[in-house]
């Protein structure tokens, strides 16, 4: 399907990380890391296509956003992976707008880049962006609560 509204496709290299259906099924919730824009949050409509951007108040934007996940309807985790950290979103009834409410750290962390939800964990993925990428390479899973 192709995207509408206020998204624009990158020429280049990736044009968005991280993707969760929103709660109720009908949009996606897309992150964008590009230089065109930086740290924006996004809903697209599965029925059009349709993207509108998710409007920020507390923070610019979400710096190296990648995985998603919603706990409890508007509740938004996003994994900031170079970051280091995963950022907790409070989502408006309409998903138009995020509140930042806290963050989530752990010094076992490794530019954590996915997360799923396990009971009242979220289980991250690191990526080891900043280690050698061999075949001999060993990547953890990280346990938080939430």
């Amino acid at each position: 399907m192709p995207l509408t509204g206020e998204w624009v496709q990158a020429p280049t290299g990736n044009s968005a990380d991280g993707l969760v259906a929103t709660p109720d099924g009908r949009a996606l919730t897309r992150c964008r890391q590009t230089a065109l824009s930086a740290g924006q949050l996004y809903n697209v409509s599965l029925k059009t296509g349709y993207v509108t951007t998710i409007a920020l108040t507390g923070a610019e934007e979400v710096v190296n956003g990648d995985g998603l996940g919603f706990r409890m309807g508007h509740t938004l985790y996003v994994v900031q992976n170079r970051m280091n950290l995963v950022s907790v979103w409070d989502l408006d009834a309409k998903a138009a707008t995020a509140t930042p409410r806290t963050t989530i750290t752990d010094p076992r962390f490794d530019v954590p880049a996915n997360a799923a939800r396990y009971g009242n964990h979220r289980c991250l993925v690191d990526a080891r962006f900043t280690s050698p990428q061999t075949p001999e390479a060993t990547f953890d899973a990280v346990a938080v609560s939430i």
